[in-house]
């Protein structure tokens, strides 16, 4: 006997429905859950001797994966430093050009909390808010940090890193 798709009961007569987009075999009882496909004789199935077999679309072996993105761009995005004063030099531009928190916010897509926030340097702009802050008020927030590196990999290079030069470098830093 044919068995409902929805209740598991064995009945002798399913009804073909579709219940959330799904064409379903149901029972008289389950059909109530969903609406019916348009009846033919082709959707009511009879009594069967023997399960009918689903077959499963085969697949090709030449698939190919897909590419993970590029870390390029990660790097690229990831090598940039946010200037010290970046919200004294967003304030001044802002009002520069004589907008306030809110139109300036939506501009850009943000919350007029946000640029007051970022203003007050409560909150640091990740590299995609600081780029469009940069874009829109034509002013340079984010450095390169490879010249930082490159500066601190040939003196180690040359001469070798000491405990010294680490203390140095984190009191020129304060």
């Amino acid at each position: 006997m044919p068995t409902c798709e929805v209740c598991g009961k064995n009945v002798p007569v399913l009804t073909r429905v579709v219940i959330e987009g799904v064409d379903v075999s149901v029972c008289q009882n389950c059909s109530r859950l969903g609406k019916p496909v348009k009846a033919t004789a082709a959707n009511k199935l009879k009594f069967a001797s023997q399960p009918t077999l689903r077959t499963t679309a085969k697949t090709t072996k030449n698939i190919k994966p897909l590419k993970a993105p590029s870390r390029d761009i990660e790097k690229s995005i990831e090598s940039y430093t946010l200037v010290e004063n970046f919200g004294l030099l967003v304030k001044n531009a802002r009002e520069h050009m004589g907008l306030s928190h809110e139109e300036l916010g939506t501009k850009l897509g943000e919350k007029a909390s946000v640029i007051r926030k970022i203003e007050q340097g409560k909150l640091k702009p990740d590299n995609v808010l600081a780029r469009k802050l940069e874009h829109f008020l034509k002013i340079k927030l984010l450095t390169p940090l490879t010249e930082l590196k490159a500066v601190s990999v040939s003196k180690v290079e040359e001469e070798g890193l000491t405990i010294g030069d680490l203390l140095k470098k984190k009191i020129d830093e304060t």
